[in-house]
C-alpha cells in the first residue's frame, strides 16, 4: 500500500511539473577570428541566450523546474559576407526526483554549424521556417525536449523528435546543408533525430525511460533500484548492438553522455564482469571501464 501511494504521488508530481522550458547558458570562443569579426560577434552569446530563454518551446503551461542547457560555441571562421562556421558543445541535465543531484541527459559535439549573422540582428522565432542560424538552435532544443520527455514517459519525446526531424530535413535541402544531410560524415542531424523514431530503437527508449523514472527517480525509496534498472538497460543495449550498425549516432551520443554515470553506479557492484560487457557494447570508453573495473573503492 505504501509503495502504491508513493508511486501515485510520483505520477502526480510529474504530471504537474511536466511542462518543460529551458534555462540556457551560452558561451562563445572566437580566438580563431580576427578582431573585425570578434567585434561583430560581441553580443552573439547574449542574443542566443535570450532567444532560447525568452521563447516558449512547448504548448504546455510551464510549472516545473526549467531544463538546464548549455551551448559552448567555438568559432572557426568568418568572411566579409557575414558567414560563420563554428563547432558547438551541447549539453542538458535533468533533476533526479527527491534529490539535490541531476543526471546528464545529452552531451555532444556538433562540428559543423554554418550560418549568416549580422551584428545585433533580430532573431525571429518561427520553428516551422528554416533559417540556418535559428534553425540549428531550434533543432537542438527540440532534441533536448524529446530526450528529457522520454525519461518521464515511454515515447514521450515523439512530438519533439518529429519537430527536430522536420527542421533537419529543411536544413538538408537548404544552401547551408553542411551537418544536416543524411548519411553525411560521422555525425549529421537528420540521422540523429530519425534514429529516435526508428522502430529498432523502441526497446532502447523503453529501457531509457525505465532507468530514469523507475530507477534514478526512486533511489530515495530504494537505493539499489538504479543499479538494478541499469543492469536491465545493459541487457537491452547488448541486444541492440547486434541489430544496428556500429555507426549508430544515437548510441554514440548516449554512451558519450552516460558512461561516467554508469561507472559511478557500478563501482561497488560485486560482479566486475559487468565492465567487460560495457566494453563490448561501448568500445570508445574502454580505458575508463578498465579503470573502474580495477579500482577498489
Amino acid at each position: 500500500m505504501r509503495k502504491m501511494f508513493f508511486i501515485l504521488l510520483l505520477i502526480i508530481f510529474y504530471k504537474n511539473n511536466f511542462a518543460q522550458e529551458i534555462a540556457a547558458k551560452v558561451s562563445v570562443n572566437f580566438e580563431s577570428l580576427s578582431t573585425e569579426y570578434r567585434e561583430k560577434l560581441v553580443n552573439f552569446a547574449s542574443q542566443i541566450e535570450d532567444y532560447i530563454n525568452k521563447n516558449k518551446w512547448t504548448d504546455i503551461k510551464w510549472e516545473g523546474p526549467k531544463i538546464p542547457v548549455s551551448f559552448q560555441i567555438y568559432f572557426r571562421s568568418g568572411n566579409p559576407s557575414n558567414k560563420y562556421s563554428a563547432q558547438v558543445v551541447i549539453s542538458s541535465q535533468r533533476p533526479i526526483y527527491k534529490s539535490e543531484k541531476s543526471t546528464l541527459m545529452l552531451k555532444l559535439i556538433d562540428p559543423n554549424w554554418d550560418f549568416v549573422y549580422e551584428k545585433n540582428q533580430v532573431m525571429l522565432f518561427n520553428p516551422n521556417l528554416f533559417e540556418p542560424l535559428t534553425g540549428f538552435i531550434n533543432y537542438y532544443i527540440y532534441m533536448i525536449l524529446g530526450i528529457d520527455s522520454d525519461s518521464y514517459e515511454e515515447f514521450g519525446g515523439n512530438k519533439f523528435f518529429n519537430q527536430a526531424l522536420s527542421i533537419a530535413y529543411q536544413g538538408a535541402s537548404s544552401n547551408f546543408s553542411n551537418g544536416w544531410t543524411q548519411g553525411e560524415g560521422s555525425f549529421n542531424r537528420v540521422d540523429f533525430a530519425s534514429e529516435y523514431l526508428n522502430e529498432k530503437y523502441q526497446n532502447f527508449r523503453k529501457a531509457f525511460f525505465d532507468y530514469h523514472y523507475n530507477g534514478l527517480d526512486l533511489a530515495s525509496e530504494k537505493a539499489d533500484l538504479p543499479v538494478k534498472k541499469l543492469l536491465n538497460f545493459i541487457k537491452v543495449l547488448e541486444d541492440l548492438r547486434g541489430k544496428v550498425f556500429s555507426r549508430s549516432m544515437l548510441l554514440k551520443v548516449f554512451f558519450d553522455t552516460k558512461y561516467l554515470e554508469f561507472c559511478e553506479l557500478l563501482k561497488d557492484y560485486p560482479d566486475k564482469s559487468v565492465f567487460d560487457r560495457l566494453k563490448k557494447i561501448d568500445p570508445a570508453h574502454i580505458s575508463t571501464y578498465d579503470e573502474y573495473q580495477k579500482k577498489k573503492f
